[in-house]
């Protein structure tokens, strides 16, 4: 059974909740060791393909990323056209003030990924999430943080 798992995980063809699932009745009907189900759960982990999760989804998430592509093309013109606006006023003597940037939180709300690229937690990155301060410790991180099957490795707490 150990050796189908790691074939199964080898192929990156599996929903890694699924996955953990599967691995943990194994391991609770002793057809697996505390070490294999250990091995297996930090392997599945690392090799899980977030799209096998979002598979059914993928339509939907073409479709959003469209509309994505053109609303960033829509908001191209309009701060083309603003400045613009800008300038004219300017020349007229008026002075038009810079906006204040937007404030960043160093650990802003964990939001989980909609399916839109990029993804928004890379290595590094800082978000809170149930009250608890992360963060991520590997590329393209799209799982929850604290989450069942999710350990230090992809999230680390930060105390």
């Amino acid at each position: 059974m150990y050796e189908i798992f790691k074939s199964v995980i080898a192929s990156k063809s599996y929903n890694l909740e699924e996955m953990i699932k599967k691995i943990n009745i194994r391991w609770v009907e002793d057809i697996l060791t505390e070490e294999q189900r250990e091995e297996l759960i930090a392997l599945a982990q690392t090799n899980a393909d977030p799209s096998q999760s979002n598979a059914p989804l993928q339509k939907q998430i073409e479709e959003i990323s469209k509309k994505q592509i053109a609303l960033e093309d829509t908001v191209e013109k309009l701060s083309a056209t603003v400045q613009k606006i800008k300038e004219t006023v300017e020349s007229g003597g008026t002075v038009v003030p810079e906006p204040e940037p937007p404030i960043t939180e160093e650990y802003p709300t964990w939001e989980p990924y909609n399916g839109i690229p990029p993804v928004p937690y890379q290595v590094g990155s800082k978000v809170t999430h149930n009250g608890k301060k992360w963060e991520s410790m590997v590329p393209n991180n799209v799982w929850e943080p604290g989450a069942f099957g999710v350990d230090q490795n992809i999230w680390k707490e930060v105390v």
